[in-house]
């Protein structure tokens, strides 16, 4: 019987040009702004584009008058994530920095940021008792047997109706390999042309959307995506091709990115939403995979995004994020989105054949949860046609992949219970010992027979923080359970704090296996031992 323990770019360079989506309206089809096309490959930001969160009680035709006022309209709104607005600069002289300083100085405003330049995390490509599928290239799949795919395919081939949204550049829905697993937006496929059937606010909207190009067609552009949608659900066992890991799964694209790999914070969350939205109506979207980021493109802390992963993560969605590539510590030099501290993110490393880091590879033993094969993986890429990809890119969507696994096997668990089992079921491989929380490879058959494994990590603070009201958090699971409270003494100074996972005084989610309390630190080198005997350093200046 099985148990869950639920008691116990480096591809090339990108010198390409980009039309900025944007929206004319809350809810309209996207169109495709005037004038030269904006070239994103060595810009940090999106040029005469802000976003800006207003605060609570300001309505839209407030927040109209405001933008006006600053010399600004809001061509996009995103409700989900409320107050939201993305703002275009009327002027084109007007520079972000000064117009983020002059919103943010607003006491009507919450919050207001560049609009951050995003790209995809590819680090290299080249052409090119157990159940075994019958797809002829299966055999050069190396990551499958490597993950225990085969004995996790006795259990479950995934199930029809789980969705795995894949935010990236798209995907060729009409590969012939992914095709019957593409999702379809029934009302949209079967409704009538020009018309928004579902009334979601895009039109024709049938395999996803495309917010980068401002329409309603994902379809590939670039290989990237087609290459991580293969890994989530390329159709197994139909004597073609490759396999993903689930044989049987609906892959929902948002392209948000373009041809060449550039993508914006705007362009993002509006695939956020797309995602919460679809959710709402209906369709049982279980995770995102997030390939993108990392630096010099997308270093710094932005607040729109986390608040649009939030917002994803209380619509029931997990978030599987790159570590990135730049063979960094992320505890040390954070990268984003996958330093964001929450508790439906979880970030992966890459590793390679042998179970060793990917060269290449960020890590981090606070903040990177898990690793999973990223070098020389075998997948889709468009025009019917397979490539071996590199890069945490690839690693990411075999933690999607393995979320919509388990949800098909039991679809009873919430998504931080799927978290859990994603890393309590994974191999220990020395590679990932102190460079990751949980110091494990992902293992499927492990994740859907989990038993006894117990996982503790200690993920804030970080080795080093700033004095002040400081956040003591740590990954305490059995399996997909919280293994249970632990208290921890703080030197010099002697102050123990009892960590509770009760959603209050720090802790983001109740009951979620992440034990949390409040620690006021001033500056100094800090021990912080545990009631298991774990020991972490922290300096806070």
């Amino acid at each position: 019987m099985r148990r869950r323990g639920h008691g116990s770019i480096g591809a090339g360079a990108l010198f390409s040009f980009v039309a900025v989506a944007l929206l004319a309206s809350p809810g309209a089809v996207p169109a495709v702004s005037a004038g030269t096309p904006l070239a994103l490959r060595t810009a940090a930001y999106v040029p005469h584009e802000i976003l800006v969160r207003f605060r609570a009680g300001v309505d839209a035709s407030a927040a109209n008058r405001l933008a006006a006022a600053g010399g600004a309209q809001t061509v996009e709104r995103f409700p989900f994530v409320p107050g939201l607005e993305l703002l275009r600069l009327r002027s084109a002289a007007e520079a972000v920095p000064t117009a983020v300083a002059s919103f943010a100085g607003l006491s009507q405003v919450r919050y207001a940021q560049p609009n951050w330049v995003s790209r995809i995390d590819v680090a290299s490509e080249t052409g090119g008792i157990t159940k075994t599928p019958n797809d002829p290239m299966y055999p050069s799949q190396w990551d499958w047997p490597k993950i225990d795919a085969p004995a996790a395919w006795n259990l479950t081939t995934g199930k029809k109706t789980v969705v795995v949204g894949d935010i990236d550049t798209g995907l060729d829905y009409n590969h012939v390999d992914i095709k019957a697993n593409a999702w379809q937006n029934k009302p949209e496929c079967k409704g009538t042309p020009g018309v928004d059937d579902d009334g979601n606010g895009y039109v024709d909207d049938c395999h996803g959307i495309d917010t980068i190009n401002g329409d309603s067609n994902p379809m590939d552009d670039n290989n990237h995506g087609t290459h991580t949608g293969g890994t989530i659900g390329a159709v197994g066992n139909n004597k073609t091709g490759v396999t993903g890991l689930n044989w049987k799964v609906q892959i929902l694209p948002c392209k948000s990115h373009d041809s060449q790999g550039n993508g914006s914070v705007a362009s993002i969350i509006a695939c956020y939403q797309y995602m919460v939205t679809e959710k709402a109506a209906g369709y049982d979207i279980i995770a995102t995979n997030n390939s993108y980021g990392g630096c010099p493109e997308a270093c710094d802390f932005d607040q729109a995004t986390m608040d649009g992963i939030a917002a994803m993560g209380k619509a029931g969605i997990l978030f599987a994020v790159a570590a990135a590539n730049n063979a960094s510590d992320n505890d040390l030099t954070p990268v984003y989105p996958a330093n964001y501290f929450l508790p439906n993110v979880i970030a992966v490393a890459a590793t390679d054949s042998s179970d060793g880091l990917a060269g290449f590879s960020d890590y981090g033993i606070r903040t990177v949860m898990v690793g999973a094969p990223g070098v020389n993986v075998l997948s889709t890429i468009r025009n019917n046609q397979y490539a071996s990809f590199s890069g945490t890119s690839m690693a990411t969507p075999h933690v999607a992949a393995l979320a919509a696994l388990i949800h098909a096997d039991e679809p009873s668990l919430n998504i931080y219970q799927i978290r859990n089992l994603i890393i309590a079921g994974g191999d220990d491989v020395s590679s990932l010992a102190g460079k990751t929380v949980s110091g494990k490879r992902i293992n499927a058959d492990g994740s859907l027979t989990c038993s006894g494994s117990k996982v503790f990590g200690l993920l804030r603070p970080l080795e080093n923080e700033s004095a002040g009201k400081l956040t003591v958090a740590a990954l305490n699971i059995d399996c997909a359970a919280p293994a249970g409270a632990v208290t921890v003494t703080i030197k010099p100074g002697n102050v123990t704090l009892k960590l509770a996972d009760k959603g209050k005084k720090g802790d983001l989610q109740a009951a979620d296996g992440i034990y949390s309390a409040f620690w006021n630190a001033t500056p100094g080198s800090y021990t912080l031992t545990f009631s298991n005997g774990k020991k972490y350093s922290v300096d806070v200046s």
